[in-house]
C-alpha cells in the first residue's frame, strides 16, 4: 500500500478528468478531485496472462483507493466532476 504521486492527467476539459498510472498496487491511494459525481478505474492488463486483471476503486474526501486484481497494473482513473 502506498500513495500514487506520479499520475498523468490525460484530459481535463469539460466534466471528465482522466488520470493514468504506471503501477497500481493493492491499497494504493491518490489525491484527486473532491466530491465527484461518478468515478471508475480501468486496468490495462493482458487477460490471457493475468486472470484477475480487474480493478476496484473507492473515494473518500478526494482520496481514491485502488484494489487491483493483480499488483503493479497500469491503469486509468476516470472522474466526472
Amino acid at each position: 500500500m502506498g500513495v500514487i504521486t506520479s499520475a498523468t492527467q490525460v484530459s481535463g476539459q469539460g466534466i471528465i478528468k482522466a488520470f493514468t498510472f504506471a503501477a497500481i498496487g493493492d491499497g494504493d491511494t491518490f489525491a484527486g478531485p473532491v466530491s465527484p459525481k461518478a468515478f471508475w478505474a480501468q486496468s490495462t492488463a493482458d487477460p490471457t496472462t493475468n486472470t484477475s486483471s480487474g480493478i476496484n476503486v473507492t473515494e473518500s474526501a478526494g482520496t481514491y483507493t485502488f484494489y487491483p486484481g493483480v499488483a503493479a497494473l497500469t491503469g486509468t482513473l476516470f472522474v466526472i466532476a
